[in-house]
């Protein structure tokens, strides 16, 4: 849908396995690699979550600023950070990997039903 709308859609899971494995991560989940203008992988990332520098990497790589973008993730530590480049984000709260000292309340947060429905009122660009 995000595609569709005319945005650049990332995958950016923790490069921590190769190509191989991580696209076959992405069949398991019913998605198609093409579905995402890039994905990293160990072969190509310099750097994990949650360093920075991981995002600034990715950032670079699809030509866009951090306030072109939305983070979205369940980790607090390893996606959220991106909020100290100035990147929207949104906490999905299925499956929240989280500590009882993170302070949640600061992120725009929801399960899968509200992702949707966020995407849904995305204009179109492009």
């Amino acid at each position: 849908m995000l595609k569709e709308k005319g945005y650049t859609v990332v995958l950016a899971t923790n490069p921590i396995f190769p190509q191989i494995a991580t696209y076959s991560r992405i069949g398991w989940a019913g998605l198609d690699v093409n579905d995402f203008s890039h994905i990293t992988t160990y072969e190509n990332s310099k750097f994990c979550k949650p360093n920075l520098n991981y995002y600034k990497e990715i950032l670079t790589i699809i030509g866009k600023s951090p306030e072109e973008c939305i983070m979205v993730g369940n980790d607090v530590k390893e996606d959220m950070c991106t909020t100290n480049l100035g990147m929207d984000t949104f906490l999905l709260k299925d499956c929240l990997i989280s500590t009882e000292e993170d302070d949640i309340s600061i992120f725009k947060q929801g399960g899968f039903e509200d992702l949707l429905e966020l995407i849904k009122g995305l204009p179109a660009i492009g």
